[in-house]
């Protein structure tokens, strides 16, 4: 195969024609993106810019549950979204548990701590009745607490420490999908209990600091994708986390795509030889038909 057009197609999500930030939409005229029949097109991610400024407390990750006194006193803890350091996240906790467990009839007073040296919280309920008291992250909150997803995890009487490292990053790595047919292989999404065939086009590492431009540069056509169509008329586009979950994207970004029309050389090469070997066939055939011709008439004359 060797590539007998390229032409680049910039995208900015600004300009969708549908959709969100992170899920859109565009339309194309139909002569944009075309081939011939006896080509093929494909579709290289050639570069992305992508503006780090997503809250790391998002609808996913914003939740988690309290028991207070075993489980016929419970409530939810919902976070307001928003971009928070660890010392943040540990004001806003306070603030939030002391709040519902009010608003629940426990009328509990918690008071929330972050070592800086193992990067745990501890929390503090302050003169708590006899009984169990818990929390449980049952989504991805459970980053943000330190604590195993869905485990319950239960006070020694007034205190409750992470059991791991807590994270404010929300996640290491963005996956783009798009809704073009491709080969790319993956287990996470679904019930992720074997390997299938993805619409994940490209994984984009997260390698600078909040705030900052995530860039993006192809290096040797990695992320490519074989369309068997002849013609492209609308794509779509979405993110999700390497985890798969959704993510709500707070600017818009932009990336180019490298659109190539192949060609198969060889293949025409052996349809031309195959014509060519036809045209011979029937040329010897014509010649011998006319020597034959020859021949029966030269005896007629006899």
């Amino acid at each position: 195969m060797k590539v007998v057009d390229k032409k680049l197609l910039f995208i900015s999500s600004v300009e969708r024609d549908s959709g969100s930030i992170a899920d859109f939409q565009v339309n194309l005229p139909s002569h944009l993106v075309a081939c011939q029949p006896n080509q093929r097109l494909r579709m290289v991610l050639n570069d992305l810019v992508l503006p780090y400024t997503w809250f790391n407390v998002q609808d996913t990750n914003n939740t988690f549950e309290v028991m207070e006194n075993g489980p016929n006193s419970g409530f939810t803890v919902t976070l307001t979204n928003g971009s928070y350091n660890a010392l943040q996240l540990r004001d806003h906790l306070k603030t939030v548990l002391t709040l519902r467990s009010m608003q629940s009839g426990g009328g509990y007073q918690f008071d929330v701590s972050f070592n800086e040296i193992d990067s745990k919280f501890t929390f503090t309920i302050t003169n708590p009745y006899s009984g169990t008291n818990t929390i449980t992250c049952s989504n991805n909150s459970h980053k943000l607490l330190g604590f195993k997803k869905g485990a319950t995890n239960t006070f020694s009487g007034a205190t409750l420490i992470s059991t791991h490292s807590i994270s404010t990053i929300y996640t290491d790595a963005l996956l783009l999908h798009s809704d073009l047919l491709n080969t790319n292989v993956d287990k996470a999404a679904g019930v992720g209990d074997s390997f299938h065939l993805s619409n994940v086009f490209a994984k984009i590492p997260i390698s600078t600091s909040p705030f900052n431009n995530i860039i993006f540069e192809n290096r040797n056509d990695d992320y490519l994708i074989n369309i068997p169509d002849q013609r492209l008329s609308q794509l779509r586009f979405w993110f999700s986390t390497i985890d798969h979950e959704a993510i709500t994207l707070n600017d818009d970004f932009s990336f180019t795509l490298k659109i190539e029309v192949m060609e198969d050389d060889e293949k025409t090469m052996v349809e031309q030889n195959s014509g060519i070997g036809e045209l011979l066939r029937l040329l010897v055939l014509q010649q011998h038909q006319q020597i034959q011709s020859s021949k029966n008439h030269q005896m007629s004359k006899k």
